[in-house]
């Protein structure tokens, strides 16, 4: 059977900033806060917490699949990746991404944009699991950021037996 990780890809976004986390929540702990609500992570080569996601993934006590474009990219993700905790994919120019609309060689990584479409998120969604590996990640792509289709997404795959 295979496994698909969902999450957001702008985890960063103001817009997620202002109303996904509580105002008053330290912003030490969004990670923390996001993990326990998502099990994929994208980590963008901007981003300016790179080292307090690392320490939460050495922390973590579930497996996470995590995104880590080439700009973001260190030693110690190397070495995160190599103790097998957790999926670490290192994304490159030649790092395939699927899409909805895009012909691609097969991927571990996909995007969707939000969307409130029960068809289209499972159209997508099985189109996506029919050319992946066993295990693989399925974000969703946008600003502002839709924590509701990672959510539909979640019902569908649980739904799907996934």
């Amino acid at each position: 059977m295979k496994a698909v990780h969902l999450g957001l890809r702008q985890r960063r976004s103001p817009a997620l900033e202002s109303s996904f986390f509580d105002p008053e929540m330290p912003v030490e702990w969004r990670v923390a806060f996001l993990l326990n609500e998502q099990d994929a992570l994208w980590v963008a080569g901007d981003d300016p917490d790179v080292e307090t996601v690392l320490a939460e993934l050495r922390d973590s006590p579930s497996a996470v699949f995590v995104v880590v474009e080439e700009a973001a990219w260190s030693p110690a993700w190397a070495a995160l990746a190599e103790a097998g905790q957790h999926a670490i994919v290192r994304l490159d120019e030649s790092t395939p991404v699927w899409r909805p609309d895009t012909e691609t060689a097969p991927a571990v990584i996909g995007l969707v944009p939000a969307s409130d479409r029960p068809a289209d998120l499972h159209a997508w969604l099985s189109a996506f699991l029919d050319q992946a590996p066993a295990e693989a990640a399925l974000f969703v792509d946008g600003e502002p950021p839709s924590v509701a289709t990672v959510d539909r997404l979640r019902t569908l795959a649980e739904l799907m037996g996934r």
